[in-house]
């Protein structure tokens, strides 16, 4: 990890540029794809999703110290309802504090959010964790008049989070597939398409607003989602999928998100006037959905991929996979991924 100082310097933070999940340093620690980073309610730590090493970790900004807080490491789905340090995670990709400070995990892999309460609790606050075998018509619900049915407890009596349609014995060890399901209905049993696979991505990233609304990317839906304050689910922008498989293109600035074509948005960032900004990675821009639900393009030429624009309007400017985006005092930061840079939009 790494920081970017007000005078212009990057500075080490903790991490020792290899790939690994070690902890024998008192004062740093290895890690494996840390993928995102959040400040704690004081300001004295700093939270790392640590991606592949199936953790969450916490620095001690003025000891350098790396502690554990979430996740035994394992790429499973175990311990809901326990401690969070005995839960198994698969590939926690993006967290955020919600309203009371409890910490939530996009558990990309288990197609799932889970919420890591203060007293270190952690609980399935969305999603479902469902093994679609056998599969009627591509991943979604089970067969009609067909129940899912809980995976074992691991050896150790901690609950699976995992839901199978056939066989346990046979496809408990399977991956927890995507689908799309849920808009309109509680949290808990909405479908999302998160990335999965051995060559996945980080995706899935997920903002609070200040009313307490949680929204978040469905990455291979491509869609953007929110979960209201009532734990209702609803689709912000993007086409649902059809029969099963998902709309993708570029297409609708100018008109109503909910009619627009995205293709593989990954993060998010909320503005204070209730703009949603989203990084439209395979576009190459990041696009906007104002208030009133009209998406428009803020950087970048959606469907173009290059380097340019630097001191120009950043509509005209060329990226390439901007991955990652963050909201600060008006400007807006972007990761452009492609190009290995970070660059900048100051806000109108």
């Amino acid at each position: 990890l790494r920081a970017l100082t007000p005078g212009g310097d990057i500075v080490w933070v903790s991490g020792r540029g290899e790939l690994g999940g070690s902890l024998d340093d008192p004062a740093n620690g290895d890690f494996n794809h840390p993928t995102n980073i959040i400040f704690d309610e004081t300001g004295t730590q700093i939270i790392v999703a640590a991606w592949h090493n199936s953790k969450v970790r916490r620095i001690d900004i003025a000891t350098g110290a790396v502690i554990d807080s979430c996740g035994d490491g394992k790429r499973a789905y175990f311990g809901d309802d326990g401690p969070g340090a005995d839960a198994s995670l698969d590939l926690p990709t993006s967290i955020a504090l919600d309203p009371a400070g409890n910490l939530v995990i996009v558990d990309q892999a288990n197609q799932v959010f889970r919420r890591l309460d203060k007293d270190g609790t952690i609980h399935l606050m969305a999603g479902q964790c469902l093994l679609d075998a056998p599969a009627p018509a591509g991943p979604g619900p089970c067969a009609e008049g067909v129940e899912p049915t809980r995976c074992p407890a691991g050896p150790d009596g901690r609950p699976s989070g995992k839901f199978t349609c056939g066989d346990p014995a046979t496809y408990c060890g399977e991956k927890c597939m995507p689908g799309y399901g849920g808009d309109g209905g509680p949290a808990t049993e909405m479908r999302m398409n998160q990335p999965f696979g051995q060559a996945a991505t980080p995706a899935g990233r997920i903002a609070y607003d200040a009313a307490g609304n949680l929204y978040f990317v469905d990455t291979g839906n491509n869609l953007i989602r929110m979960i209201d304050t009532d734990g209702i689910v609803h689709r912000v922008a993007g086409k649902p999928p059809v029969d099963g498989a998902p709309q993708s293109g570029y297409s609708g600035d100018g008109g109503p998100a909910l009619d627009a074509l995205l293709n593989y948005p990954v993060d998010i960032a909320l503005g204070d006037d209730g703009t949603i900004y989203f990084t439209d990675v395979n576009n190459h821009c990041v696009r906007a959905v104002a208030p009133d639900g009209t998406i428009s393009t803020v950087a970048g030429v959606c469907g173009m991929k290059g380097y340019s624009g630097d001191g120009g309007p950043a509509a005209e400017a060329l990226l390439n996979l901007p991955f990652g985006i963050s909201l600060s005092d008006g400007v807006l930061y972007i990761a452009d991924t492609g190009n290995c840079v970070i660059r900048s939009v100051v806000l109108e």
